[in-house]
């Protein structure tokens, strides 16, 4: 084993940096410190600080759910297109997910193939656990 082996490709590092950044917080940390330095600025201070909390917290949001919402209205939308399709199970099955990866890598640029098919992947199965929760509901 190389010590190679446990560091990650180029395209991930910017995707584990993101990660380590939410994890820590520290898009709340950095806000949190340009908040108290821009309250000391007499007069616009306190707005130009109302704008920053506000703006970061968007962000953070932004970077928490966008993902995983698009990817969930990607697969909506590739079911609902290939949902009478003559195409065998298995084709089909592979079509929907390599179009549903391309569809997200669309509509979030600069997401890599390996993340988007594993959002794609939670995405079905979050939807598919919908489904049986509420097919459960109505046999009851």
């Amino acid at each position: 084993m190389n010590w190679t082996d446990l560091v990650p490709p180029g395209n991930l590092w910017i995707v584990w940096l993101l990660q380590a950044a939410l994890a820590v917080g520290v898009v709340a940390l950095a806000a949190g410190a340009l908040i108290a330095i821009l309250g000391k600025i007499p007069v616009v201070g306190p707005i130009l600080a109302g704008i920053v909390r506000i703006i970061a917290g968007n962000y953070e949001r932004w970077l928490s759910e966008r993902v995983p919402k698009l990817a969930e209205q990607t697969v909506l939308s590739i079911e609902e297109r290939y949902r009478k399709s003559a195409l065998p199970p298995e084709e089909r099955a592979q079509t929907k997910l390599e179009e549903a990866i391309s569809a997200l890598q669309q509509m979030a640029p600069g997401l890599s193939r390996d993340i988007a098919q594993r959002q794609v992947e939670a995405a079905l199965s979050r939807i598919r656990a919908t489904g049986m929760e509420q097919k459960a509901g109505g046999a009851k």
